[in-house]
């Protein structure tokens, strides 16, 4: 009988660490728990923070668009103005500019007595070069043939 009264008394012990492994395991998930709960509500709040952030960012991005969509409108309402002085200006000075080319290059021709073309690297050569180069051109298509003998 005293046997069975120490196996009683080991399964007790057992049964009863059992229980409080248990009790320490659920108190650990319980602390694990709010630990993550806590976690998700500041990522929940940074998120919220996020989408907000990025609201107004789309609504910068809209305006800028709108803003620049209206600076493109006035552009356009400005070129038959650049068109026309353009146009004025290659009948008075006889140049002609071809604008299809990079923006570092400066290219066209000149037809006055006879045609005479151009060429330009704007990376090379200074403004005041371009312009005396050009103004020279003018000056020596332009002139009368006898004046040139």
């Amino acid at each position: 009988m005293i046997e069975a009264g120490n196996n009683d008394l080991l399964v007790n012990l057992s049964w009863k660490n059992r229980c409080i492994k248990l009790l320490e395991q659920d108190e650990e998930k319980s602390c694990h728990a709010k630990d993550l709960k806590g976690k998700t509500n500041h990522l929940l709040k940074e998120k919220k923070e996020l989408e907000d952030n990025l609201k107004l960012i789309e609504e910068e991005i809209k305006k800028a668009l709108k803003q620049l969509k209206d600076i493109g409108n006035d552009v356009d309402a400005e070129k038959p103005l650049s068109s026309s002085l353009l146009k004025l200006y290659s009948l008075i000075t006889k140049l002609t500019f071809d604008i299809e080319n990079p923006a570092n290059e400066l290219k066209g021709y000149i037809a006055g007595n006879s045609l005479k073309t151009f060429q330009f690297d704007t990376d090379e050569h200074s403004q005041q070069f371009i312009i005396d180069s050009l103004w020279n051109l003018i000056e020596t298509q332009l002139k009368p043939s006898s004046e040139k003998m």
